[in-house]
């Protein structure tokens, strides 16, 4: 299928036989993977003496573009059409032994995961969806506070695309004017003294409202918000640089020092009255930021309360 897209890719009309002699294939079997695009979500326009295109051109990930926009050689860089989860090739990934850091990305991911086990939507070749796999060999108290800063990095690097206003929702949540924009979830695995931290992350570029008809929160993406196509090349490329910069802060277990305040900058429930949620509790306060430890920081009757992550959500009243 990749192929077939990969021709297709360039918006503009291609025949039948154009497409199959390309591919080495008959019309017939162009036929069944072109069905095959459109029963994962593909539009493919159809029109007789003229062939089939897509309607709005779709940028692929390439390794090369990657490595021109600055991606490392020392970070191996593993791209694909379609998986279940990136974060659990990540998981398959490390228990090979293989060398970090590894950057896992792919057009499309059919059973991402989102905080509290939703699911996180993708698309087909629209929107950004990797996992980044350090190695942090002090052991897991230095990565504490670390998903707050990826919220950072996204919120930067978002910010250099073009978008004025980025926010971030603790724990993980990236948004713009109060629509999702993006998803952070980190994973560990550790080993005694080293853990690996495996950082899925999930940016909405060009988002199709039929994938999304039963997500129950606001959304928006970068295509809706920008006066021109972003190359999700660039976006990824910039993502991952932003990663290994924040990843070696943490290295000495004092990383959630240097973003403590960065943090706060985009913070959009200080000095908010929320209600924090749990499974087995609901309570009601003032935001005041966060700590040194990246857990919120809530004003209760007068008292300052540090909660930390994990089952935990956070509404403005």
């Amino acid at each position: 299928m990749q192929a077939v897209l990969a021709l297709l890719s360039d918006n503009e009309f291609h025949s039948g036989e154009e497409l199959g002699a390309a591919l080495g294939v008959t019309r017939a079997a162009v036929w069944k993977r072109l069905k095959k695009l459109e029963a994962i979500g593909v539009t493919v326009h159809s029109v007789k003496g003229r062939g089939y295109r897509l309607p709005s051109p779709v940028e692929l990930l390439s390794e090369d573009a990657l490595r021109e926009n600055g991606v490392p050689n020392d970070v191996a860089i593993k791209l694909a059409f379609e998986t279940e989860s990136t974060n659990g090739d990540a998981k398959h990934y490390i228990s090979q032994g293989l060398p970090l850091p590894v950057l896992i990305s792919v057009e499309r991911q059919t059973q991402g995961k989102g905080r509290r086990g939703r699911q996180w939507e993708s698309g087909v070749a629209k929107n950004i969806t990797f996992s980044f796999a350090w190695r942090f060999d002090n052991g897991p108290n230095v990565v504490e506070g670390l998903s707050l800063a990826v919220g950072v990095a996204v919120a930067r690097v978002l910010k250099k695309a073009g978008i004025p206003n980025p926010g971030l929702k603790w724990p993980n949540d990236v948004q713009v004017d109060g629509q999702k924009i993006c998803g952070i979830l980190l994973e560990m695995v550790a080993d005694q003294d080293v853990c690996h931290v495996i950082i899925g992350v999930g940016l909405n570029v060009e988002m199709n409202d039929g994938i999304m008809t039963h997500v129950d929160q606001p959304w928006t993406d970068l295509v809706s918000r920008l006066k021109s196509r972003p190359s999700r090349n660039v976006i990824l490329a910039e993502l991952t640089k932003e990663l290994i910069d924040i990843c070696q802060l943490f290295e000495d277990g004092n990383g959630m020092k240097h973003f403590q305040y960065q943090w706060q900058a985009y913070d959009v429930l200080f000095n908010q009255t929320v209600t924090v949620s749990t499974v087995s509790q609901q309570r009601q306060g003032i935001a005041r930021g966060i700590d040194q430890k990246g857990a919120l920081l809530l004003e209760e009757n007068g008292e300052l309360v540090a909660l930390h992550g994990g089952e935990i959500s956070v509404r403005r009243v």
